[in-house]
């Protein structure tokens, strides 16, 4: 086992909100200058585009500003990987564009990126595994396979909380998708006797579940340790004009669920395992695994919070391909830091639109020499 590997599983030992803000920030950045130094070593790619930009040598690095990035479209271009290994393929188009993103990643990142994963789960809805009932269709694609889509590859980590799984979608004769009713009776009832989870994209839970005049949801009291997860999928939401506020005053009218039970999830293919979780209403909160900075659209320096941004993603995680830092193409601002007894709370939103910015991705933002 590399020292690498040694370092960021026993980093992952700490509980994902457990470590002091000076304590985070020492162990973290030892974590990334190992990053930073393995893939210069095992991806010549990398490497080349590290010198060329003159980058401080790892061991200068003394702060999360100073960690270099990679910028998200990097990864629909050129495929990257720091590893040998047999790969699986994690292929994702993302939010837009028709260009796919190639993911590496081999047993090792893949066993780490459950760990961060499970442990960043089992602080939202208990460590206690639970019936999960899944807004979606019982996928045909297998992580065994060499190329793998996002959405399954996603979806997998999570229902490894699960005690069993049902599908509340199918493929009916005609091709399209419709209920699944004996799942659907199945969840009914569970729903008003146990903790269950209800999980599935955002777009799936409201155009199949919560708009489905099939499914009799009307006034039903659902077990109070019962967990809603949902993630992606905004976008087609938007163009309904349907926001948070409205997808979540549904859901409480419809299973009397308690707001903060509503888990919106947001990630990316480019971190998978790395997850940030709201709560309700609130912002998506930061793990001890990870790290958000944001940063101008124009001028790339680190804002103010509150002030809107690109924002830049670090995770301990990668080790198959360099994807510990990315500049992502989503715009967002730091709702809320708090600061006590040295413990630090940062919480983040992500814009819809960018209001009184230019319309362009971090790609038309970076110079030219920035590119691998």
């Amino acid at each position: 086992m590399q020292e690498i590997e040694k370092k960021i599983l026993n980093y992952l030992k700490f509980e994902p909100f457990g470590l002091s803000k000076s304590e985070k920030e020492k162990k973290f950045i030892e974590i990334i200058k190992l990053q930073i130094k393995h893939h210069i070593k095992k991806c010549k790619i990398y490497k080349t585009w590290y010198k060329r930009n003159n980058f401080n040598d790892p061991t200068k690095i003394k702060k999360y500003e100073d960690v270099p990035y990679l910028p998200s479209a990097i990864f629909k271009k050129i495929n990257l990987r720091s590893t040998l290994k047999n790969n699986k393929i994690i292929s994702s188009s993302g939010s837009t564009g028709l260009n796919k993103s190639i993911i590496n990643i081999d047993k090792t990142t893949s066993d780490l990126q459950k760990i961060c994963l499970a442990q960043i789960l089992s602080n939202s809805i208990g460590k206690k595994r639970k019936p999960f009932f899944i807004v979606d269709i019982e996928p045909t694609e297998s992580f065994n396979q060499s190329t793998v889509s996002a959405r399954y590859a996603g979806m997998s980590g999570y229902l490894m909380a699960a005690t069993s799984r049902k599908y509340l979608l199918k493929i009916d004769k005609d091709g399209k998708i419709t209920i699944d009713k004996k799942n659907i009776d199945d969840f009914l009832i569970s729903l008003k006797k146990e903790p269950i989870i209800l999980i599935g994209y955002t777009y799936m839970l409201w155009s199949y579940l919560l708009k489905n005049n099939e499914i009799n949801l009307e006034n039903i009291s659902c077990h109070k340790d019962t967990k809603i997860i949902h993630f992606g999928g905004w976008k087609k939401l938007e163009n309904q004009k349907i926001d948070k506020k409205e997808f979540i005053f549904k859901l409480k009218k419809l299973i009397n669920i308690n707001v903060n039970s509503i888990l919106d999830i947001y990630g990316f293919s480019e971190q998978l395992g790395t997850i940030y979780i709201s709560e309700g209403y609130g912002g998506c909160n930061v793990s001890s695994y990870s790290h958000v900075l944001i940063r101008d659209p124009k001028t790339l320096e680190v804002v103010n919070d509150g002030k809107n941004g690109f924002m830049q993603f670090l995770s301990i995680i990668p080790l198959s391909y360099p994807g510990f830092s990315i500049l992502n193409d989503d715009i967002g601002y730091i709702s809320r830091r708090k600061i006590n007894n040295n413990f630090e709370q940062i919480e983040f939103k992500v814009e819809s639109r960018l209001d009184n910015l230019e319309a362009r991705g971090c790609g038309d933002t970076l110079p030219s020499h920035y590119y691998i």
